[in-house]
């Protein structure tokens, strides 16, 4: 990540021992014990890049990385199948007039029936604001708090708790719909996006994370049943293997690996067209599950967006 904002958790994703949190760009802290300069801590305090924040303590959007989340929900609760298909044509689409001028948009114009699978493959956008509506603000907010959205993640150092929006609720039916996306006012720490993943590789029980040794692995929230997460599983591994996928980039040979891409956007309105964007990259390696990394580059816009970050991360597993 030298040389990039941003944050970033390894996990090991079996026993929930965090391996690494990172902050960048950051400061050497022993430069504080025997008194520092003003002028280099003015440096510190008005370097743009912000080293003196600890990013892996914040919570931030986490765009299309929370659609394996909203997939599981939508599973567990009965609202679809992993087979229901939806035929959504065009780029934007809103619920019906009362939402004014706004839309949801995505990337591809996929115009044939599209399952769950192919929906993530795609990162659809419109099929997971039509699937958070589907499940209902009531319904979804619950799955939510089961992944441990509006709790303090139980872990040794103080974190941000994520949030489902400033009040817990959904204050209408834009909102719900945009958090199906990982928009919205959804925002999330870092380690708890790496942990929110671990139902997946764990039989749908979502691990405590530890920061110490000797610390015995830990079960804190059964987030979803068995076969939901198991499906969702299959269809990370295709979000990397399908050519179409938006991380077939980290289809490397000597691994099988599976996540999600993210990109968040930055913006005070719809209309705003030069608001930023943080890339995110979930990954871990099926076929040897000891490391799963959640990466998030800040401004990636004109820079390759998600695909940034999925070249750094791939990296790891290399």
């Amino acid at each position: 990540m030298k040389g990039d904002a941003g944050t970033a958790a390894a996990i090991q994703p079996k026993t929930g021992d965090v391996l690494a949190l990172v902050s960048t760009p950051a400061f050497d802290p022993n430069d504080f014990i025997s008194g520092m300069f003003s002028s280099a801590y003015t440096k510190l305090e008005k370097d743009p890049d912000k080293p003196l924040i600890n990013r892996f303590a914040l919570t931030y959007a986490p765009g299309s990385t929370i659609k394996p989340v909203t997939a599981a929900i939508a599973l567990d609760t009965g609202t679809t199948t992993a087979a229901a298909t939806k035929t959504i044509t065009g780029t934007s689409w809103q619920k019906s007039a009362d939402w004014g001028s706004y839309k949801v948009t995505r990337v591809h114009a996929n115009n044939s029936p599209e399952n769950m699978e192919k929906a993530l493959v795609l990162s659809d956008n419109i099929f997971f604001a039509q699937t958070a509506l589907d499940i209902g603000a009531d319904k979804f907010a619950k799955g939510l708090k089961g992944f441990g959205f509006g709790e303090d993640v139980p872990f040794a150092y103080p974190l941000k708790a994520s949030q489902i929006s400033s009040t817990g609720k959904f204050s209408s039916d834009i909102q719900l719909a945009d958090t199906g996306y990982g928009q919205g006012q959804m925002q999330m720490n870092i380690l708890h996006l790496a942990i929110s993943y671990t139902p997946f590789l764990n039989s749908g029980d979502e691990l405590k994370p530890n920061l110490l040794a000797g610390e015995k692995t830990k079960v804190w929230k059964h987030a979803a049943s068995s076969k939901t997460t198991g499906e969702i599983s299959g269809m990370l591994r295709q979000v990397v293997a399908d050519p179409s996928g938006t991380a077939h980039a980290a289809n490397i040979s000597g691994a099988q690996l599976a996540g999600k891409t993210g990109t968040a956007e930055l913006k005070k309105s719809q209309k705003d067209q030069n608001g930023k964007e943080n890339g995110f990259f979930v990954v871990y390696d099926e076929k040897n599950p000891n490391m799963l990394v959640a990466m998030l580059i800040e401004n990636v816009k004109h820079r390759g967006g998600s695909g940034l970050v999925v070249n750094k991360a791939v990296n790891l597993f290399q």
